[in-house]
C-alpha cells in the first residue's frame, strides 16, 4: 500500500481530518523560521552571542515545566484546546519581545529567544502525539513520510519568507508575521476530530527494560543521543560566534538566518526522500551509525585544518549537521528502538527522547557558559566524536548478542 492507495480508500471524514492535520504541520513549520530568526537576531542585538548558551539552559528549564503543565492539562481538556492555549500564550510572548525593544528592556527579548525552542517543541510534540493517536498503526506508516514532507516544505517556505521580508521590511517585522504563523496551526487544529482524554496510571516506563543486558543496550542509546546533543550544540553555538561578527546588523542577521534555514530544510528533504529511501534497505544499520560521527569527525577536522576559516565554511558545517540530524540520525535513532517489545520501546524512548535528551542540552549548554575558546570548542568535537564512535560499536556488538 502507497500514501495515495490508502487515501483512496479512506472516508472523507479521514481524508478531512487529515487535511487540517497537514495544514497545521506546515504552518508550524512554517513559522519556526520566522520566529528563529528574529528573535535570534535581537537577542544578538541585545545580549551578544556569547550570552546564548546561558538561555539554552534556561530554556531546558521552562520546557519541561510547560511540557508538565501540558500534560497535566490534557487530562481534563481536548488536546486542541491545549495547542491553542499555547500558541496563544507563545504569540503574547514574541509580542512582547518585540515590544521590548521599544521599552528598553532587555528581558522580554531574553525570553522571546528562549520561548521559540519552546514554541516549536510544544507544537510539534501535541501534533505528533495526536497523529499517533488518531491515525491507526497500520495506516500510521504511509503517513510518515507524507507528514514530513509536508514539515520540509513548511521549514523552506518559512526561510525564505524570512530572508525576503528581512531585506524589505525589517527584523520587527518578520517576528509579526511570524506572530500571525504561530496563531495559524492552532485556527486549522481547531478543526480536526476530538479524541477522548483517559486518565490510566501506568508504572514507571523504565521498570519495562528489565534485564541487564537490555539496560546495557538502552544506556548506549541514551549516550549516542546525547553525545549527538553535545556536538549539535557546540556546531551551533560556533555558528552563533562566528555568525555575530561576520554579520553587523539586525536585519541582515535575520535575512542570512533565513538563508540558512531555508538550506537546512533543503538538505533536510533531500536526504529524507531522495536518500533515505535508497539507502536504508541496502546498508546495514550499524554501517548507517557509523557514517553518522565520521562524516562530522571529517567535517570537524576540515575546518580545524584549514587556515582563515570564515563563516561560511561554519554555516555549512551547521547546516549539514542539522539535516543528518534530522534525517539520518533520527531514522537510525528509531530503528534500534524496533527489536524491543511495545512496553520496553515505550520505556527506553521515555528516557532517551525524554530525559536524556533534555539533561544532554542543560548540560553542555552550562559546559558552553564558561569554555568559549574556539580551539577548546574544536577540541570537544573531536573528543565527543571519538566517543560516539566508540559507542557504536559497543551498541552494535550488545545489539548483536540480543537480537540477530
Amino acid at each position: 500500500m502507497s500514501f495515495f492507495s490508502l487515501l483512496k480508500q479512506s472516508d472523507r471524514d479521514f481524508k478531512k481530518n487529515l487535511l487540517f492535520f497537514f495544514f497545521s504541520y506546515f504552518f508550524v513549520l512554517l513559522n519556526y523560521p520566522l520566529i528563529r530568526a528574529s528573535t535570534t537576531s535581537l537577542f544578538f542585538e541585545s545580549h551578544g552571542a556569547k550570552s546564548s548558551p546561558a538561555a539554552w539552559a534556561w530554556a531546558v528549564l521552562f520546557l519541561s515545566i510547560s511540557i508538565f503543565l501540558c500534560n497535566r492539562l490534557q487530562k481534563t481538556r481536548s488536546v486542541q484546546f491545549v495547542f491553542f492555549a499555547a500558541s496563544g500564550f507563545s504569540a503574547l510572548v514574541f509580542m512582547s519581545g518585540s515590544l521590548s525593544l521599544f521599552e528598553g528592556s532587555k528581558l522580554f527579548s531574553f525570553l522571546a529567544f528562549i520561548w521559540k525552542e519552546i514554541c516549536i517543541v510544544i507544537q510539534v510534540h501535541l501534533l505528533l502525539g495526536y497523529a499517533n493517536n488518531y491515525f491507526e498503526r497500520s495506516k500510521f506508516k504511509y503517513l510518515v513520510g507524507p507528514i514530513g514532507a509536508v514539515g520540509s516544505l513548511g521549514g523552506i517556505l518559512g526561510g525564505l519568507l524570512t530572508s525576503s521580508i528581512s531585506a524589505n521590511g525589517g527584523t520587527l517585522q518578520v517576528l509579526q508575521l511570524g506572530i500571525g504563523f504561530v496563531i495559524m496551526p492552532a485556527l486549522f487544529f481547531a478543526f480536526t476530530k476530538k479524541l477522548n482524554t483517559v486518565d490510566v496510571k501506568h508504572k514507571s516506563p523504565v521498570s519495562t527494560i528489565d534485564t541487564p543486558d537490555l539496560k546495557r543496550y538502552v544506556l548506549l542509546i541514551c549516550a549516542m543521543v546525547a553525545l549527538a546533543q553535545f556536538i549539535i550544540n557546540i556546531a551551533d553555538f560556533k555558528f552563533n560566534l562566528a555568525f555575530e561578527l561576520a554579520v553587523p546588523t539586525s536585519d541582515l542577521r535575520t535575512a542570512y538566518l533565513g538563508n540558512v534555514y531555508t538550506w537546512t530544510n533543503v538538505l533536510t528533504f533531500t536526504f529524507q526522500f531522495l536518500v533515505m529511501p535508497f539507502i536504508l534497505p541496502r546498508v546495514r544499520e550499524r554501517s548507517l551509525h557509523l557514517f553518522i560521527p565520521i562524516s562530522y569527525l571529517v567535517c570537524v577536522v576540515s575546518l580545524i585544518a584549514g587556515s582563515h576559516i570564515g563563516l561560511v565554511p561554519i554555516a555549512m558545517l551547521y547546516i549539514y549537521f542539522k539535516a543528518t540530524d534530522y534525517s539520518f540520525f533520527s531514522a537510525g535513532k528509531e530503528i534500534l528502538y524496533q527489536p524491543l517489545s511495545g512496553p520496553q520501546k515505550y520505556g527506553a524512548k521515555y528516557l532517551t527522547d525524554m530525559l536524556v535528551y533534555r539533561a544532554a542540552k542543560a548540560f553542555i549548554a552550562i559546559i558552553l557558559i564558561y569554555l568559549q575558546s574556539s580551539f577548546i570548542l574544536d577540541m570537544m568535537m573531536v573528543g565527543f566524536l571519538l566517543i560516539w564512535l566508540f559507542v557504536v560499536v559497543k551498541l552494535f556488538a550488545l545489539h548483536q548478542k540480543l537480537f540477530d
